[in-house]
């Protein structure tokens, strides 16, 4: 993100970004003070509202030509790639949101995220066409048990929230799409974030028509990622043998189950335990 084109880029763009709609909707905003047992269920409440409203802002600043950062986990392939294709269309002909994911009464779907408003070339007043797009793609991985751990820890610190099992479906995704998209992009990036100290490390790129190049060392994650058990319900079940988080040098088996933190250990898992009886608590009331 510090390469020239991003700090030309970033002054002028529109940011795109579902959560922002989130959290400043007024029903999320007062459904949120309620406390953190309502955050997930409040989330998903406004979830179809605020993606709408993104997606809204986002066909607006394209027809308008305005250079735009969208920001979002790109776990649904034929959202991506219905968005991608607009984008390289959209110096021609402008768009408009479509009907989006509908299942129809015979049981098939129809994903039609985007549609075209005019079919002819358009050409602006003083007959300068527009330039076609340039996509950029910025890609962040780390290992799913890390992940899990972060989203707790936003959970907490935020109050943002989002179910560990949707939160693995969408790494795994985006793990296997992330090929995919190198291919319709123009250029790409992509991080790794497992290092608890230091900045992002990249371990994958990908230049105009070349084919992606990775860092051999560390692009295990990214593989590992897309072959993750997406309804595991402990660390212990993400991974067949061998589980990355258990092995010599992992943060959890070096950190987090270190000896030297037996009593954090046993403060949290009483914690933990508070909390889960007074839910039930309040559940039987």
């Amino acid at each position: 993100m510090n390469r020239p084109f991003w700090a030309g880029a970033a002054m002028n763009a529109v940011v795109i970004e579902a959560d922002a709609f989130k959290e400043s909707d007024v029903i999320y905003r007062a459904l949120s003070k309620r406390g953190h047992s309502d955050m997930v269920h409040t989330a998903e409440l406004v979830h179809q509202s605020s993606t709408d409203a993104a997606s809204s802002l986002l066909v607006t600043a394209l027809n308008e030509g305005r250079d735009v950062i969208m920001d979002g986990t790109l776990s649904w392939i034929p959202f991506v790639l219905q968005t991608i294709t607009m984008a390289r269309c959209v110096h021609r002909r402008r768009y408009r949101m479509g009907a989006g994911y509908k299942k129809n009464p015979d049981g098939t779907i129809t994903e039609n995220y985007w549609e075209q408003i005019e079919e002819e070339d358009q050409v602006p007043e003083g007959g300068k066409r527009r330039k076609p797009y340039r996509i950029e793609l910025v890609g962040v991985v780390c290992e799913a048990y890390l992940a899990v751990i972060r989203g707790i820890r936003r959970a907490i610190m935020c109050r943002r929230a989002v179910r560990v099992n949707s939160q693995l479906k969408s790494h795994k995704r985006f793990a296997n799409a992330f090929p995919t998209y190198c291919q319709l992009v123009d250029n790409a990036r992509l991080y790794s974030t497992n290092a608890l100290e230091g900045p992002p490390k990249l371990i994958g790129w990908k230049e105009k028509d070349r084919t992606l190049l990775v860092d051999p060392d560390e692009i295990g994650c990214l593989n590992r990622i897309g072959r993750l058990n997406e309804n595991a319900d402990s660390i212990y079940g993400l991974y067949r043998y061998p589980n990355p988080a258990c092995q010599t040098g992992s943060i959890w088996k070096d950190i987090v189950l270190s000896p030297s933190r037996v009593n954090i250990q046993q403060e949290l898992k009483y914690t933990i335990q508070k909390v889960e009886r007074m839910e039930n608590v309040v559940s039987h009331i």
